[in-house]
């Protein structure tokens, strides 16, 4: 079955104007009719649904573009070299991710339990803020210590 751009678009949940922008950037490549209107096939509609999971999982465009050259390619050493180094980036990436979210939720609790009280709020004001600068840092600089966690940083903020 074809699609026409805007089906896709509701299909797949991404604009239309987006789906251009793929197909300009070398992304995805859409047959064209002979009115050079753009037409989607099943095996398009998988590969957007993988572009929307990769650009959840913050994948680039340049990542997203290298990985669908490797999906649509014949399996081979330098594909498999190539898809292994992406995707290694991409996990140590979404590990310090989650570590920071994890800080951001632990402070968030800790918050929490101050919410009722501006005198806890205040006592403890000077530790959050040294908290927050804390996650600021290993936000700005990629470099979290393996092993942090919220729970480890929650302890010094009190």
């Amino acid at each position: 079955m074809d699609f026409t751009i805007k089906q896709a678009a509701k299909i797949t949940g991404i604009p239309a104007d987006t789906l251009r922008y793929y197909d300009k950037e070398g992304i995805i490549s859409p047959k064209r009719r002979e009115n050079e209107y753009r037409y989607y096939d099943e095996s398009d509609i998988t590969i957007l649904k993988n572009i929307v999971v990769m650009k959840y999982a913050r994948f680039t465009l340049l990542e997203m573009k290298n990985m669908e050259k490797l999906f649509i390619r014949e399996p081979n050493i330098e594909c498999n070299e190539i898809s292994k180094s992406i995707l290694n980036a991409k996990i140590a990436e979404l590990k310090q991710a989650i570590c920071n979210y994890q800080k951001i939720i632990g402070l968030m609790e800790e918050l929490l339990q101050m919410a009722g009280s501006a005198e806890s709020y205040h006592k403890n004001e000077r530790q959050i803020a040294e908290f927050i600068n804390q996650i600021f840092d290993d936000i700005r600089s990629g470099n979290l210590p393996s092993g942090s966690s919220a729970k480890s940083n929650k302890k010094d903020a009190k």
